[in-house]
């Protein structure tokens, strides 16, 4: 078992806004490709998100981007699910998807795309743009970040990443190829730093491996395993969208099982 000079996820920087938004860019253009490909019978399939088939995933991608462009609408959105939730309808987040996905029901497939196109072209400066004072308010508990979250990690970290997973949701509804961003590695990277802020379990050495892989130590003090396993698979697992990890363990068997257990917010 191999674990020197491995860097500690949780002393990685969270990403800044300039990169949030070259690397925003990047995932919307791959995403793009990817929307531009379906067929129409691809439109009406089901995600692992499975409320949700692939028309309300885009739907909900390209509503969260329109939010990004326009504040009036993110304003209206946040209204309505906030209001919603006092009604005991749901969660924030999920009622913020309801309306983003309600807005876009009438839009043909085809106009379904074109709006994601228009709007995740401005979504990577907008949401670089919001002032220095909004990033550094803190998140209340209802918005189910992690505690002590500030706006610049919802803006920057967030969104990137729940765009990217939402492609790898596409990707395995319609079998349609998945190409490689640049944003990948830092979206693997920003989970493992979530996942050590808030890991309590004996310390361990995760070597992530494939499309956005790295080594990072997660926990305080010297490693007791290395766990081995797929990046994308990992992020999966962490997401709750399912388990097919394997988490090949060289140590104590034990950090496996609470790794598998464990969730980040996507």
């Amino acid at each position: 078992m191999t674990t020197t000079t491995t860097p500690r996820a949780a002393a990685l920087p969270q990403t800044d806004r300039d990169t949030a938004r070259d690397l925003a860019a990047a995932e919307y253009a791959t995403l793009l490709a990817m929307v531009d490909a379906f067929s129409e019978p691809d439109w009406d399939r089901p995600t692992d998100c499975t409320a949700w088939r692939v028309r309300d995933m885009v739907a909900h991608v390209a509503g969260a981007a329109e939010e990004a462009c326009r504040l009036p609408v993110l304003l209206r959105h946040q209204v309505a699910a906030l209001r919603g939730m006092c009604r005991g309808d749901g969660v924030l987040v999920d009622l913020l998807c309801q309306a983003q996905i309600a807005d876009r029901a009438g839009l043909p497939d085809p106009d379904l795309a074109a709006d994601l196109r228009r709007w995740a072209a401005g979504a990577p400066d907008g949401r670089r743009r919001q002032p220095a004072l909004l990033r550094r308010t803190r998140m209340p508990a209802f918005a189910g970040l992690r505690p002590g979250s500030r706006m610049a990690y919802l803006l920057d970290v967030i969104y990137l990443r729940d765009t990217w997973l939402h492609r790898v949701d596409l990707h395995r509804a319609t079998g349609v190829d998945m190409p490689v961003s640049s944003a990948e590695p830092e979206v693997v990277a920003q989970v493992v730093r979530d996942l050590d802020l808030e890991w309590t379990g004996p310390a361990l050495v995760l070597d992530l491996t494939g499309r956005g892989g790295g080594r990072w130590c997660v926990g305080t003090g010297e490693p007791v395993a290395v766990v081995t396993e797929d990046a994308v698979a990992l992020m999966r697992l962490l997401s709750g969208r399912s388990d097919e990890c394997v988490l090949a363990t060289d140590g104590d068997p034990s950090v496996a099982d609470r790794l598998r257990a464990t969730r980040v917010v996507f």
